[in-house]
């Protein structure tokens, strides 16, 4: 007899079969109930392991052991003619029908009724984890009316409770989020603001109200072995009633996930009533990759990416690459490595030539295997931004607002990016209000608002703004440097210092930031201030083009002209290309009286500088170093165009530039009056920048020869005596700080 034929008589089969189903309805049932009840993730563990060492058990039961009208009793000792294992495979069966029924009955139950009011008592039962955030203080004011097009989509539940799902159910919602900000006509809050409410006990209409949107997704993920679970739904703000739901229950594949999230992403635009064009509709339904794993590597760099510490954009970058490797036509993921390129550089000690290639690297490749991704093209804007191409990078982030329009990342580069053109300054505000509009609770997209408010030169709205963001998010190191650098342009310098040390006590890795402080350093005179920081920044940033920066000015203060240009001759290959890296060597090399080396450095940055038409661009982009471009030239021999680049550069400076900011001190034609050979107005100009607090490099100007027409002039030496009691006192206030342990590192 068969091995086969003995397991079927001995109805092996069959309790394994009424094992298998019996053991899945309990574990059903177990799901629900550790959910109400709040029982540890181990528990789920524990219930599985009984099952699967049972399973086994009643296999072994049944094989060694009969059913009979006596009781149980041993196979071998049952005769065979007097088994009535026939009649127990029946009832056996019979069983099965039944257990199978009930499991059918609860799938049926699970979906239309069960997870949908599990849903609600979470939303109003849930205990809260966090602090309560603040609703933005712009709401104060008389709200405008929500567009019906609108939706936060709040933090997903991770329903396995394992700790290492923490990623994947995070970048799933992330996920979601970017494919709904590809439609043009739907307002979606950004994940930095929806994590806020990570579980929170507000209410919906509470969150809809903080948040200015008319609906809310819920969601919960339970991934569990091959299989994964999502179940969503919409809610309607103003009724709290639902608009859609719905569970998905798939064999976890990365096919399956897309096609879940492009689903619910049609369903939100249909019940919203959004019109998708084609190419949304196209763009919706891409998937993104085949490999899960590659999907997870992805999905933890964003998470890790969003983190904006030094650390963490390190391994956010590991993440991308690994991505990459497992699947080398995953384009998202590229556009992971330029991003997180982006950030290492100056968040960590990536170097900036080494950050470049492999933003371009990457760019290029993500545009190759699909150039309808938002997200690449910002990625290309910024590389033809640093190339100095503003057009082409112009018309890349605009490509990437037209294909990501919900995209709040986006308009925050652009806004960055037009912080260079005056004229273009409050076109920068409206971009930084548009992406706070979209993400209100990202304390990076408030800080880059403040920025534009800052080139603006409205201090006092940028000022407010970060310590309305300090009190939301204290943590958050950015926001201590951008208010560090609102000093600085403030001449507010013992101010400065503390604010910047403060935040490289939250973010001690970053090297770019260390970089701002040693100039403040420089211009007060601290030099041991400057020595402690000097040392720290090669602790930590190695080859880091920062410290080239310093090295080249500080032994320009120091008169170490050997040294400033062999620091200069480090730094060159390093920033080959950048064109504003060009201009400032070029003006190095006027205060060290090479002006054969300044031209070529200007003409690297600007070919056409010899041609008048250029020069309108040139000046509103460089408009601290476009008096000293006309003198080079002048020096050079080329007295005409120097001369016309001068004229223009006092009518930029002295009357067009104070239409845009409200800072009329801000930038000076003092340089450019002397060129000139307009003492008196150079004077006058000088006068009132220091006047203001606005000293600058002073000590520069004692050895600088474009400044040779002023030495010894009784006002040109009191304004420099100015400057330096001015230093002398804030140095002071600063060394009694760090003293007193209320400016430290």
């Amino acid at each position: 007899m068969s091995i086969f034929r003995e397991l079927k008589r001995r109805n092996v089969f069959r309790v394994g079969l009424a094992y298998a189903v019996a053991a899945w309805v309990l574990l059903q049932i177990f799901d629900v109930i550790g959910d109400i009840l709040e029982l540890p993730a181990w528990g789920g563990k524990l219930i599985l392991a009984m099952l699967i060492v049972g399973f086994f058990m009643a296999l072994f039961f049944a094989w060694a052991f009969e059913l009979t009208p006596e009781g149980i009793k041993r196979e071998a000792e049952v005769d065979r003619s007097q088994s009535i294992t026939p009649h127990t495979g029946r009832k056996l069966n019979a069983a099965i029908l039944v257990l199978m029924a009930v499991a059918i009955a609860y799938l049926l139950f699970d979906k239309f009724y069960l997870a949908p009011r599990l849903a609600d008592d979470r939303a109003e039962d849930i205990a809260t984890a966090a602090p309560a955030v603040p609703a933005p203080a712009a709401e104060s004011a008389a709200p405008d009316p929500v567009s019906r097009q609108s939706i936060a989509v709040l933090p997903f539940d991770n329903r396995s409770r394992l700790e290492e799902d923490e990623f994947f159910v995070a970048g799933i919602h992330d996920d979601l989020l970017t494919n709904l900000a590809r439609i043009g006509s739907l307002k979606v809050i950004s994940r930095t603001s929806v994590n806020q409410y990570k579980d929170t006990e507000k209410t919906i209409p509470q969150i809809a109200g903080e948040l200015g949107v008319a609906t809310v997704m819920e969601g919960a993920v339970q991934r569990s072995g091959a299989t994964v679970r999502i179940n969503v739904q919409l809610i309607d703000a103003q009724t709290d009633e639902h608009l859609w739901a719905e569970i998905f229950d798939r064999e976890l594949t990365a096919d399956n996930l897309f096609a879940i999230q492009s689903e619910i992403s049609a369903e939100i635009a249909k019940a919203l009533e959004a019109t998708l064009s084609p190419e949304e509709q196209q763009r919706l339904s891409e998937q993104p990759t085949e490999n899960l794993a590659a999907y997870n590597a992805y999905l933890r760099g964003r998470q890790l990416l969003a983190r904006r510490t030094s650390q963490d954009v390190d391994r956010a970058g590991e993440e991308f690459q690994r991505a990459v490797e497992l699947d080398p036509d995953f384009a998202l993921a590229w556009v992971g490595v330029a991003e997180s390129a982006n950030h290492r550089v100056s968040y960590s000690n990536l170097d900036v030539s080494e950050g470049l290639r492999l933003r371009e690297e990457a760019t290029r490749r993500a545009l190759e295997l699909n150039d309808q991704l938002g997200e690449a093209h910002l990625n290309q804007a910024t590389i033809l931004n640093y190339y100095g191409r503003a057009e082409e990078a112009d018309a890349a982030y605009r490509r990437a607002l037209e294909l990501s329009p919900g995209y709040a990342t986006a308009y925050m580069w652009y806004a960055g990016a037009l912080r260079d053109y005056p004229q273009r300054l409050r076109e920068s505000v409206e971009l930084g209000l548009q992406a706070v509009e979209l993400d209100p609770l990202s304390s990076i997209a408030r800080v880059s608002l403040a920025d534009s408010y800052r080139a603006l030169g409205q201090y006092g709205e940028a000022e407010a703004e970060l310590q309305r963001l300090l009190e939301l998010d204290p943590g958050f190191a950015p926001a201590y440097s951008a208010m560090g650098e609102l000093m600085y342009v403030t001449g507010r310098f013992p101010e400065e210092v503390g604010w910047r040390k403060r935040g490289l006590e939250l973010d001690p890795g970053r090297v770019g930031e260390m970089m701002a402080l040693p100039i403040t350093y420089l211009e007060l005179g601290h030099d041991q201030g400057l020595a402690e920081l000097r040392e720290r920044m090669d602790d930590a940033g190695g080859q880091s083009f920062y410290i080239g920066f310093i090295d080249v000015l500080s032994n320009l203060f120091a008169g170490n002209d050997a040294g400033a240009r062999e620091a200069l001759q480090w730094l060159t290959p390093r920033l080959q290309g950048n064109p504003t890296f060009a201009v400032i060597a070029a003006q190095v090399f006027s205060v060290l009286g090479d002006y054969p080396a300044a031209r070529a450095a200007l003409l690297s940055a600007e070919p056409g500088l010899l041609d008048p038409a250029s020069w309108p661009a040139f000046i509103q982009v460089y408009k601290d170093q476009a008096c000293m471009a006309g003198w080079v030239l002048m020096r050079t021999g080329d007295e005409q165009s120097g001369q016309g680049l001068l004229t223009q550069g006092v009518e930029y400076l002295d009357g067009t530039l104070p239409q845009y900011i409200e800072d009329p001190y801000r930038y000076s034609a003092a340089p450019c009056h002397i060129a000139l050979g307009s003492r008196e107005p150079a004077l006058a100009a000088l006068e009132a920048s220091f006047a203001h607090g606005r000293y600058g490099a002073w000590q520069l100007l004692r050895r600088w020869p474009l400044f040779e027409p002023l030495w010894g002039d009784p006002r040109f030496e009191a304004a420099l005596q100015q400057a330096e009691q001015a230093a002398a006192q804030q140095r002071e206030e600063v060394i009694r700080a760090e003293a007193a342990g209320t400016a430290r590192l």
